[in-house]
């Protein structure tokens, strides 16, 4: 677990220029996308969730392989932005949530995705417990994380070398003493931390790991004309290999019973108390019969965003409580 363990420090990408972030980027996008199928292609197709939707990269791939996809996201203007391709039929669903109160049942997704969230997780436990919450037996996980040391650290340690911060002394990631190091925000805080220390995490939680798959290279100028194909079957088959600047785990939640999978309209739950909303229908009321919570919708999207007292936001790289 993080050395900031306990509390909810929220990365909202709300006004955040995504656009710019991901542009000539498409290479990286690709190679996610051929990550993701591939590790979730034996995976439960029935109702996936992903975390962390922002605008779409990869919502077409989740969408090829589950009958219903159900996408997430703290930021409510991306998610408003988001056009599914599901041809109007309903079966992706669009909901404003943060992910250390997720608004959903217990056992209501037989899959789930969480690409580039893990890393900005001030407390990773706290929301692995809640992905693990949501989840059914048997059901997997595709979760990124930034492992150090490696090459992106290297580079990081470099750039930052270079052009150092005023006032900001320069200390070394990749050769911190420290296990889990917590990077300047720019404009969002990163943390990052060896192997090991995910793997307690998942453990922690109760998921079991299923095998890793390794990228992050593609992000450099001179790999941009490597070929797709190439990028993953590098992830894929060196999935131990040390050193890549970007990890994907495979985990698994233990095979057991569970009660039938619930109806998509009926898998809605308040993210403060847990307890379930009843059916939901499209632009209807949605308010906590136990703690009087109550979502908004915005839209075709539903907003059950809760942050818990204490917590804290970045919001376009500035710190609020």
């Amino acid at each position: 677990m993080s050395a900031t363990a306990g509390t909810e420090a929220i990365s909202d990408y709300e006004g955040f220029d995504f656009a710019a972030l991901w542009h000539r980027r498409e290479k990286v996008t690709e190679v996610e996308r051929g990550l993701l199928t591939t590790a979730l292609a034996s995976s439960d197709p029935r109702r996936l969730l992903e975390l962390g939707a922002g605008f779409g990269r990869l919502l077409a791939p989740l969408e090829a392989m589950a009958r219903e996809v159900v996408v997430t996201d703290f930021d409510l203007t991306s998610l408003a932005g988001l056009r599914p391709r599901d041809g109007g039929s309903g079966r992706t669903r669009r909901v404003a949530a943060n992910v250390y109160h997720l608004p959903f049942v217990a056992n209501a997704f037989t899959a789930a995705s969480m690409v580039r969230v893990y890393h900005h997780l001030s407390d990773a436990g706290t929301a692995m417990a809640e992905l693990r919450r949501v989840l059914r037996p048997a059901a997997r996980l595709f979760v990124s994380y930034n492992p150090r040391p490696s090459v992106g650290t290297l580079v990081n340690d470099v750039q930052r070398a270079l052009r150092p911060s005023p006032g900001v002394p320069f200390r070394s990631i990749t050769f911190a003493r420290s296990r889990h190091v917590e990077l300047p925000p720019d404009p969002f805080p990163v943390h990052v931390g060896p192997r090991q220390e995910f793997a307690a995490t998942a453990r922690a939680a109760g998921f079991e790991c299923r095998g890793e798959m390794v990228s992050g290279l593609e992000e450099y100028y001179l790999m941009r004309h490597v070929p797709t194909r190439l990028f993953v079957r590098l992830g894929t088959t060196f999935g131990g290999a040390p050193g890549f600047p970007m990890r994907f785990a495979l985990l698994a939640v233990p095979a057991g019973p569970a009660e039938p999978l619930p109806p998509l309209s009926e898998i809605l739950a308040c993210p403060r108390c847990h307890a379930a909303f009843g059916r939901v229908e499209d632009a209807g009321a949605v308010v906590c019969r136990r703690c009087t919570f109550r979502g908004a919708w915005h839209g075709d999207v539903l907003d059950l965003r809760f942050a818990a007292p204490g917590s804290s936001r970045w919001q376009g790289g500035a710190h609020a409580r």
